[in-house]
């Protein structure tokens, strides 16, 4: 229990410095104390600054979306058996990045090996 020593502490106020010196210390203290607005505080909290973030991921959005379509592969039916071995090695030479005149020589050669080919069979 408390005793009448510890009631009339609690019960007294505290004692508020002078006005002046209050003024006094505050003014001193205030340059410690105050919060400097970092510039990224200042941008995340206009709203003008949050507008232009969303704005742009919506315009980065639709960028994104316009490039897929244009990039979008055309239709080749992949399993489709070539029609001649040559066409088979004109592309495939194709695709290695071969010089026009690389493939052409192959597709020489396969044609005439498949030209022999054709004649031992008969």
């Amino acid at each position: 229990m408390t005793d009448h020593t510890e009631r009339q502490l609690l019960a007294t106020g505290r004692p508020e410095p002078p006005s002046e010196l209050r003024a006094r210390v505050l003014a001193a203290a205030m340059p410690l104390v105050r919060a400097d607005d970092s510039a990224l505080d200042r941008l995340w909290f206009s709203p003008k600054w949050r507008i232009a973030v969303v704005i742009s991921f919506v315009a980065l959005a639709g960028v994104e979306v316009v490039s897929n379509r244009a990039a979008a592969p055309t239709a080749v039916a992949e399993n489709q058996p070539v029609a001649t071995p040559a066409r088979a090695v004109a592309l495939a030479a194709a695709d290695l990045g071969l010089s026009p005149a690389d493939t052409s020589s192959l597709v020489a050669q396969v044609r005439t090996s498949s030209n022999e080919l054709q004649g031992a069979n008969r």
